[in-house]
């Protein structure tokens, strides 16, 4: 058999080198590792998980779910080898039967790569945050082409049994911070100590990723507040102060508020929403937009869905008595709208951020009228520098290049090969360490980008 760096016109058997985009053409590098190896998992799972609740689906969807489910099988079973021969990149099918899909954008974006790199884009020759995105929204794609299970999600089992799994650890949190927010005596003079710890849980809570795991499950029942205090060390550059200056700012009505991009489901999200209702107990009248995944994306993104069940489950858990109160507060904040949940199509589409205020100029609106935006992850993190492997000591800001609507806070574990804002040698040091150290999620970074907002007049 052909090994499948033998497919790939000009690939080089190094490292990314620095100021070029990730890419599966450098075989030392995570992008390569991920197309020939994470990614067949991730989809080989899936297959997977549909034989195995097959009767399920068909319970759920209906009898022609049957032969859906044999369509959605093959298609995945072409496309494993598509990319494993490192076919080109297809149009997608169009579905005139959605409202807002957006597969023509897809495909004129095809067509621009096409343009730009002088021949049609292969799974390995391109650029890796286009083709791995792509790969999450043709699937998408396909699965609401079929006749009954428009909206199936194929992670929705493993998003909800990582959620199960975590509940121990989730339950230790809760104890911690409804103390805080459900606690009307609670003293702000301690906020600004709780603020960076409530931060660093929901940093390392980012470890548990199920893409980066290839859809693995794990059981955690460690102790969050254990792990945050003994982490600190591994923690690259923290701004936290300077997020907290920006946090704790009373600004004119109309720019208080903060957005949250969020990423995994599960335990990740729990500590996501913590931090936002930890905000509402500073700063009562602070609004709090969470943007969710308008399709199952990187096998445990949240969706609008997966808000949703999270919070009933909370809300049903009996014999989680501080799970159950903070659900409730959850639940209040969201009925009335100082929460509010959005299904942008943008962090499903094809662009990074540097295009999003070409691209999306409303969503680009909404960021620039608010104090600060919280990015979670290591796609957010991505899709910030344009998957571009920048110096490692390049300011975070300098990196964001057009990208600045108003103060960015990144908050992510290392998970792929690029990162920036460290001091000069960081890196070469840790790679003498361990030469694997930026895709273990070992490490994180809590990066500020300050973009003054005018005090209210």
């Amino acid at each position: 058999m052909i090994e499948v760096n033998s497919r790939i016109p000009g690939a080089q058997d190094i490292f990314t080198p620095f100021g070029v985009p990730l890419s599966g053409i450098y075989m030392r590098s995570y992008a390569y590792v991920s197309l020939k190896d994470r990614i067949p998992v991730i989809l080989t799972k899936i297959i997977d998980t549909i034989c195995q609740k097959k009767n399920e689906i068909v319970h759920v969807y209906g009898q022609n779910a049957a032969n859906d489910i044999k369509d959605i099988i093959r298609f995945i079973g072409q496309l494993k080898n598509e990319i494993a021969t490192n076919k080109t990149l297809k149009p997608m099918r169009l579905n005139t039967k959605a409202i807002n899909n957006d597969a023509e954008e897809w495909t004129t974006y095809l067509e621009n790569k096409t343009h730009t790199e002088g021949e049609i884009p292969t799974w390995f020759n391109t650029t890796w945050l286009y083709c791995e995105t792509y790969m999450y929204r043709i699937l998408a794609q396909e699965i609401g082409l079929t006749s009954s299970m428009q909206s199936y999600d194929p992670f929705e089992y493993i998003k909800q049994a990582s959620f199960i799994n975590s509940i121990d650890s989730m339950n230790i949190l809760a104890s911690y911070v409804s103390d805080m927010i459900c606690n009307k005596e609670y003293n702000k003079e301690n906020s600004k100590n709780d603020f960076p710890k409530l931060l660093k849980l929901s940093l390392w809570s980012n470890r548990y990723d199920l893409s980066a795991s290839a859809g693995a499950l794990q059981k955690h029942t460690d102790n969050p507040l254990d792990i945050v205090d003994s982490l600190d060390k591994n923690i690259l550059t923290n701004n936290w102060e300077l997020a907290w200056d920006i946090v704790k700012k009373k600004t004119n009505e109309s720019l208080d508020n903060i957005h949250i991009v969020l990423d995994n489901a599960g335990y990740e999200f729990f500590s996501d929403l913590c931090l936002a209702a930890f905000f509402n107990t500073i700063a009562p009248t602070t609004k709090i937009i969470f943007h969710v995944k308008a399709y199952p994306w990187y096998v445990s993104d949240t969706t609008i869905q997966d808000f949703h069940w999270t919070l009933d489950q909370l809300n049903n858990l009996d014999h989680y008595a501080n799970m159950k109160l903070l659900g409730k507060r959850f639940r209040n904040l969201l009925d009335r709208e100082i929460w509010c949940v959005k299904e942008e199509p943008y962090w499903t589409g094809p662009y990074d951020f540097t295009q999003m205020k070409e691209k999306d100029k409303n969503l680009y609106a909404q960021f620039s009228n608010s104090k600060l935006i919280i990015f979670k992850g290591d796609l957010n993190y991505r899709k910030l520098l344009s998957d571009i492997n920048f110096e490692y000591n390049t300011s975070f800001a300098t990196a964001l290049r057009d990208f600045r609507p108003t103060n960015i806070l990144s908050v992510r574990t290392i998970k792929c090969d690029i990162c920036v804002g460290l001091p000069q040698g960081m890196a070469e040091s840790l790679f003498k360490k361990d030469k694997n150290w930026m895709i273990t999620g070992d490490y994180g970074i809590i990066q500020f980008a300050n973009l003054e907002i005018p005090e209210e007049s």
